[in-house]
C-alpha cells in the first residue's frame, strides 16, 4: 500500500519536475540560442559544430535549473494533491506527514548527490570542452568573429567591412584601424582596401589586402602623415588575446584544480576571490535543491484549493528572491565585507530557516 502511494507521489512529482526543467532550461538557453543561430546563418559555422557547442552548454544550465525544477515540482505536485483533497484523504487514512513526504525527500537527496558530481566535475569538463571548441572555430574560421557593417575588435586592430563572405574568407570595402599613443612610440594606422582575403594560422590570421591605401601618422604630429597606395599588401594579426576568457577558464576548472589554484594564489599573494566564489557557488547551488524542498513541502501540502496554480506562482517568487540573495552574497564577497565561505551560504540558510518554520507550522495543524 505504502509502496504504491510513494510511487504515485514520485510519479506526480517527476511530471512537474521535468516540465519545470524544460521551461527553465529553454529560458536560459534562449540567449545562447540566438548566438548559435547567428553563428550558423551569418558566420558560416557548420551545423554539427553548432550542435556540439549547444550540447556543451547544457550542463552549466542544469546547474541552475535543476534546483528550480525541484521547487516547482514539489510545490505543484503537492499543491495538486491538496487541491483535489487527496492529501486530506491520505491523512484520514492514517498517513502522517512523514510518510507523505519521505519519497520526495529521498529523491531530492539523490538529486543533491547528482548535482554535486555535476557541479564539481561534469559541468567544468563540458565548459572546458566548449572553450576549446570555440577556440578551434575562431582559429580555423577567422571570419566567424566578424559582422558586416560593424566595427570588430581583433587583437590590436579595429576592422570594418561592408561585406563578409564566410564561404571563401573574403571581405570587401574593408577599413582597418590601429590607434597610437602620443606618449609612446606607437603610431596610428588606417588601411583601406577594396577587397581582402583572410587565411588562418595557429594563433594568428594573415590578411591580404587588394587595391587600397595606407595612412600612417603619429598622434603628436598629425601633419606629418604618410600616404601609400598599393595593389596588394599583407600582414599578420595575433589572436592570443582573442581566445582568452578568464570567466570561461575558471568555469572550466574542476573543483580540486580550483582549490589547488587558490592555494598557489595565497602563497604568491595573488587575488583569488573569483576562484573562491566559483568553488562555493558549486556547493551552494547543489544544496539549493534541499533548501527549496524544505520550503516547498509545507507550502504545497497546506495549499488547499488552487494549490496547483498557487504553487507555480510561489515558485517563481521564491526563485527570484533566492537569486537576488545570491547576487547580494557575491557582491558582499567580492567587496570583502564577509568571508566567501560564510556569505555564499546565506541564501540557502534563509530559505531553509523559512522552510523549517513552515514545517513546524504544518505539523501543528
Amino acid at each position: 500500500m505504502l509502496k504504491k502511494l510513494h510511487l504515485y507521489i514520485i510519479k506526480e512529482f517527476l511530471g512537474y519536475f521535468f516540465f519545470g526543467l524544460a521551461v527553465f532550461s529553454i529560458f536560459f538557453l534562449l540567449n545562447n540560442l540566438f548566438d548559435f543561430i547567428n553563428l550558423f546563418f551569418s558566420r558560416g559555422v557548420p551545423p554539427f559544430l553548432i550542435l556540439k557547442l549547444f550540447i556543451l552548454t547544457v550542463p552549466k544550465i542544469l546547474m541552475s535549473t535543476i534546483p528550480m525544477a525541484v521547487l516547482l515540482g514539489i510545490l505543484t505536485s503537492y499543491g495538486r494533491l491538496a487541491e483535489d483533497n487527496e492529501v486530506t484523504a491520505m491523512k484520514s487514512s492514517g498517513i502522517n506527514y512523514k510518510t507523505l513526504t519521505i519519497p520526495i525527500i529521498v529523491l531530492v537527496c539523490t538529486i543533491f548527490i547528482f548535482l554535486l558530481l555535476c557541479n564539481h566535475f561534469i559541468t567544468p569538463s563540458a565548459t572546458s570542452n566548449f572553450r576549446n571548441l570555440y577556440k578551434e572555430i575562431i582559429i580555423k574560421r577567422p571570419l566567424s568573429r566578424l559582422t558586416e557593417k560593424t566595427i570588430n575588435e581583433i587583437g590590436e586592430y579595429s576592422l570594418y567591412a561592408n561585406k563578409v563572405n564566410h564561404k571563401d574568407n573574403t571581405l570587401s570595402g574593408i577599413s582597418i584601424y590601429k590607434f597610437g599613443n602620443e606618449y609612446a612610440s606607437t603610431k596610428t594606422y588606417r588601411i583601406y582596401a577594396s577587397s581582402a582575403i583572410i587565411k588562418p594560422y595557429p594563433n594568428a590570421i594573415k590578411i591580404t589586402l587588394y587595391n587600397g591605401y595606407l595612412l600612417h601618422a603619429h598622434p603628436s604630429d598629425m601633419n606629418n602623415m604618410m600616404h601609400i597606395t598599393f595593389k596588394s599588401y599583407c600582414f599578420f594579426i595575433k589572436l592570443n588575446n582573442e581566445i582568452k576568457d578568464d570567466n570561461l577558464l575558471i568555469l572550466g576548472m574542476s573543483s580540486p584544480k580550483i582549490i589547488k589554484t587558490i592555494k598557489i594564489c595565497k602563497e604568491s599573494c595573488i587575488p583569488y576571490k573569483k576562484y573562491e566564489i566559483e568553488l562555493w557557488i558549486r556547493w551552494v547551488f547543489a544544496f539549493a535543491s534541499i533548501a527549496f524542498s524544505f520550503v516547498a513541502l509545507p507550502i504545497g501540502i497546506m495549499a488547499g484549493k488552487g494549490g496547483k496554480g498557487i504553487g507555480f506562482g510561489i515558485s517563481l517568487g521564491i526563485i527570484l528572491i533566492y537569486y537576488l540573495l545570491t547576487i547580494l552574497a557575491i557582491d558582499l564577497s567580492e567587496e570583502k565585507y564577509m568571508p566567501t565561505s560564510l556569505v555564499m551560504w546565506f541564501p540557502n540558510i534563509i530559505i531553509t530557516i523559512l522552510g523549517i518554520y513552515l514545517l513546524i507550522k504544518m505539523r501543528k495543524r
